[in-house]
């Protein structure tokens, strides 16, 4: 009977309190600096926490600027594949994309082709030169066993100076 009494009485206290002026009078410093965080963590299931979370709330609130600045891009280069990468790369898809027209149209063509002729024109007197010279080389000597001149020398007879008129 006592206990009845006493739990009767308790169900009057409680229901005669005001829970919201008990609270604010309640230090929350003193009541937090008792408790155990580890424990609480431990009791904790993350994954529970973690289907919780949007994740898509989370990326838009994420400044990417930020994280691009922390990234060391050498060190991901690094990390890169070349060959890997090379092989997925489709040359002729990439050829293709060429603009020929706008690369003729910038391309100073008079220029390289004068460059080209005047180089082929050079190259075309200075063979035409030596084969004159070895031309005239052999016609001397041709020229000198026609006419029994053997004095052993080899290459075109000396031309005479207009003042040296015999």
């Amino acid at each position: 009977m006592a206990q009845g009494v006493a739990q009767r009485v308790i169900e009057l206290v409680v229901d005669a309190l005001d829970v919201n002026a008990l609270i604010v009078r309640v230090d929350l410093n003193a009541v937090l600096a008792r408790v155990e965080l580890n424990d609480l963590l431990g009791r904790v299931d993350l994954n529970q926490v973690i289907d919780r979370v949007d994740l898509n709330q989370v990326i838009d609130r994420v400044d990417l600027n930020q994280v691009i600045d922390r990234v060391d891009l050498n060190q991901v280069i690094d990390r890169v594949d070349v060959n890997r990468l090379m092989a997925r790369v489709d040359i002729n898809e990439l050829a293709g994309r060429v603009d020929i027209e706008a690369l003729v149209k910038n391309t100073d063509l008079g220029a390289l082709l004068a460059s080209s002729s005047g180089t082929l024109a050079t190259e075309a007197v200075d063979r035409g030169r030596s084969h004159a010279v070895s031309m005239d080389d052999t016609l001397a000597r041709w020229v000198s066993r026609v006419r029994r001149n053997h004095t052993g020398q080899d290459g075109p007879p000396e031309v005479l100076n207009a003042q040296e008129e015999p």
